[in-house]
Order: structure tokens, then sequence, then C-alpha cells
């Protein structure tokens, strides 16, 4: 599993679930909005349930050209692997970032305006013997308790047409048509000065040689690393380093 995705299972899965209420009719009705979607657009739809750390996997024509059938219910995670190993491991990373960062986007978001945000990226299925296909990838929350938890999400695969430039990942509100402007907002996930240490690091120089670059100690230098690891949600400084690289904070 990789780090991102290590984390960001550790994220959904870990949040506070303690909100009272029953789910079994949401569920039910998430579960037949998802299957609509493969029925409507041939596509593939994952319905993710993080308290329970369950996925429901349903499969259109498309999703079962690649072997996947029509409905399949995984206990043991919420996310779908068996859709990821179409992926190759670049964009998978890339997409694990795009989702950490819609979480915490997400976070400075009214509960009552979650649902209202979907993450939207280009992927390419690699499938054998046959040229690699553009797939448009969703990610949306379905149901956020009052206290700011998200309870079910929902990704969507379908195929898309090939596209000459590159299209990034964005983040879209989908009652206002507005695309949130992902370089502001991730201009503002780090300080200055923890952005100058990050890049530091980056370039592989040590506590004491950035305390001493700064004129800085390196009490400060250790504080202001694990600040660092907290803001992007990583657990070591690789991959603060790569989460800083590919959000060209540095």
């Amino acid at each position: 599993m990789h780090e991102q995705e290590h984390k960001l299972q550790s994220l959904l899965t870990g949040q506070d679930f303690s909100t009272k209420g029953s789910l079994t009719e949401l569920l039910e009705t998430a579960k037949n909005y998802a299957h609509a979607y493969t029925q409507t657009t041939n596509g593939i739809a994952v319905l993710s349930d993080y308290q329970n750390n369950v996925n429901h996997i349903y499969s259109g024509q498309f999703g079962q050209t690649l072997g996947l059938p029509e409905y399949a219910e995984n206990k043991n995670s919420i996310f779908e692997h068996e859709v990821f190993d179409n992926i190759s491991d670049e964009e998978l990373v890339e997409r694990h970032i795009l989702e950490l960062r819609f979480f915490r986007f997400l976070e400075s978001v009214p509960a009552v305006q979650k649902t209202d945000f979907n993450a939207i990226c280009i992927v390419h299925f690699q499938r054998q013997g046959m040229p690699l296909l553009s797939v448009l990838h969703t990610t949306r929350y379905l149901l956020c308790h009052a206290n700011g938890s998200i309870r079910l999400g929902l990704c969507t695969y379908m195929p898309f047409p090939q596209i000459n430039e590159v299209m990034k990942g964005c983040i879209i509100n989908t009652r206002t048509g507005e695309t949130v402007c992902l370089e502001l907002f991730d201009s503002q996930l780090l300080s200055r000065r923890q952005i100058e240490i990050l890049s530091l690091l980056a370039k592989g120089e040590g506590s004491k040689q950035i305390a001493d670059k700064l004129s800085i100690s390196v009490n400060t230098v250790s504080r202001h690393r694990q600040d660092i690891l907290k803001r992007l949600r990583v657990t070591n400084t690789a991959a603060a380093v790569e989460i800083g690289l590919r959000m060209r904070l540095i």
C-alpha cells in the first residue's frame, strides 16, 4: 500500500463517528444511487463506508469488460483495489494526493456544504494488448455528520475522450459550478518558513545544517518538521517531500 493510500485510509476510517442515528436507510439509498449510475453510464461506481471499512463496487458494461462483476462487496478495505490494479503506480499516487487535498480542503467547509464538492481527475487504464484508455474519475462524499465527519464516499469511473492537453486534477463546487483554486489553497497549507525548511529537506539537508543556514535553533527546525508532517498528513519526511513536490509547494 502506498504511503499516501495508507494515510488516506487512516484519515477516513479514523474520524469521529460518535454521532447517533441509523445509517441503514441512507446506505440503501446510496447503494441504489451507485447502481443507477452504472446502469445509465455503463461506468463503475464504488460506495465506501468509512466507519465499517467496507466498499461496494457496482459495474456497468465497461467495468465488466475489465473482469469486474456486476456487484462485489469488500469487507476489508474502503478502497477499490480491483479498479486500482488497472492504473499505473504514478497516477495512483497522484489520485491519492488529490483526495488528500480534497479531504484537507473540506475541513474548512461547513458540514452542510461538504457534499456540494467533487474531486475530478483523468486516469488511464492499462489493458493487456490494448492502448491506454482515458477514464474520468470523480470522488465525492454523500453523507457528512453535523460534527464534520464524513461517513460515505462515492468514486466513479467512466471512459473519457482522449485529449491532447494534460487535464490536472481539480475540485469543483457542483452547486455553483466554480472550480476551487488549488494553488491558492495549497499555498495556505504551509507557512513561508515551513516551505523554506521543506525545500532544504528535499535537498538532503539535515536539521543542524538547516538551523545554521536559517539562523534558528535545531529545536525550532524539529518543531517545524513535525508541523509540516501534521499539515501534510504524512508520517515521515520522505513522504512530505514527495507531496510537497507534487503539489508544487517546493
